[in-house]
């Protein structure tokens, strides 16, 4: 326990450390001098709130630094905590947004003197997008949080901040199963790499993630169970690839294979086999089951430009590589599959999530079964 000893108008405060290897006892002392004009009774509480934070400082506990500048917790927040609790796509992402945004506002500015309205007056002078500014503000939230964990600082001002209100989005429309038996022709039909328009079908046949069908080895198939195994994710960051762990637990999945989607997998094993024989050795994924044509892993973003460049001109030129995962649900809810069973078809992380997303959907088949029970009892 720290004691404190008045000296005038200032305050001795000692914290004892153990002994040394002498024997002698180890000591750690400072001065706390209360604001003029402090009462006696406000200044000895100050001192004993100061002296707390001095000994948990002087054990270890923290190392309190309230004067450090912002860019300072943000170096320590990307060397030591992002690596390791965050994924690498999105220690990339708010690097980049730290760097474009914040940084040149707050950088040289010393933690303490940030508060909740200079955050909110940050945060709505940002010319950008609603969702977009509260990406930047969950980075800055998530800085300051990590520093009061640490001890670093005392409190975090990332409260009650006011941020823009969200714009009500306009919902893209999604293929109803008419429309969708017209994609599928268009697909059949319409000049395209017949890889490309493979993997358009695992996609509306699946419902997977976009980097999860590219992120597919062969040992996700299975021929003889007739399921596929989701298990990994297509990370594309700054032109680079890897497979890494999909976006939750619950992503981590095995769905069912009909047998015109083992089709269209054989039909891309015979695919890739010609580019192997043809490239040999040069080949340098023929594990996995969508790759380059030099067979490295797939770029999603020169996928999406393929998509565009397919639907222009046509009908469809709103939809987009995710709208097929949104057509693949739309069109389950709508042949009265359970709801539990559409969630964990997608790796959604709790059936709540697909209730909300799809609530459009689900109000609409809601009037269908009472339309039905009518009709039945009529």
């Amino acid at each position: 326990m720290a004691t404190i000893s008045k000296r005038g108008n200032s305050y001795r405060i000692k914290v004892s450390l153990g002994y040394d290897k002498n024997g002698k006892q180890i000591i750690k002392s400072t001065t706390f001098a209360p604001p003029k004009g402090t009462s006696e009774k406000k200044a000895e509480k100050m001192a004993q709130e100061y002296a707390y934070e001095f000994e948990r400082h002087c054990k270890g506990y923290s190392q309190l630094n309230e004067n450090m500048r912002f860019s300072e917790l943000a170096e320590w927040y990307f060397e030591n905590y992002a690596p390791i609790e965050l994924k690498e796509g999105t220690v990339y992402n708010y690097k980049s947004a730290y760097k474009n945004h914040i940084e040149p506002v707050f950088g040289n500015t010393k933690v303490k003197d940030i508060n909740t309205p200079r955050l909110t007056q940050f945060v709505q002078s940002l010319k950008l997008q609603p969702e977009t500014v509260r990406k930047v503000y969950v980075i800055i939230q998530s800085i300051f949080h990590r520093g009061v964990e640490q001890g670093f600082i005392r409190d975090t001002p990332c409260r009650n901040v006011i941020l823009p209100k969200k714009r009500n989005k306009k919902k893209k429309p999604v293929l109803d199963e008419e429309q969708t038996k017209q994609f599928m022709s268009l697909i059949d039909e319409k000049k395209c790499d017949p890889d490309v328009k493979r993997i358009l079908k695992v996609l509306l046949f699946t419902g997977m993630r976009c980097g999860e069908c590219l992120a597919l080895s062969w040992e996700d198939i299975n021929f003889d169970d007739m399921t596929i195994s989701i298990e990994h994710n297509l990370a594309d960051v700054g032109g680079k690839h890897w497979l890494t762990t999909p976006k939750t637990e619950s992503s981590i999945r095995t769905i069912g294979m009909s047998e015109a989607l083992a089709a269209i997998f054989k039909e891309q094993k015979q695919y890739q086999e010609q580019l192997i024989e043809a490239l040999g050795d040069d080949f340098a994924h023929p594990e996995m089951v969508f790759t380059s044509a030099n067979g490295n892993y797939r770029d999603r973003s020169s996928l999406g430009t393929s998509f565009r460049r397919f639907l222009k001109g046509t009908d469809f030129e709103f939809l987009t590589l995710h709208s097929l995962r949104h057509c693949n649900a739309t069109l389950l809810l709508n042949s009265g599959v359970d709801l539990k069973i559409v969630s964990d078809h997608l790796g959604h992380c709790d059936i709540g999530v697909t209730a909300n997303i799809y609530a459009d959907v689900l109000k609409s088949s809601k009037a269908k079964v009472a339309n039905l029970i009518s009709l039945k009892l009529a």
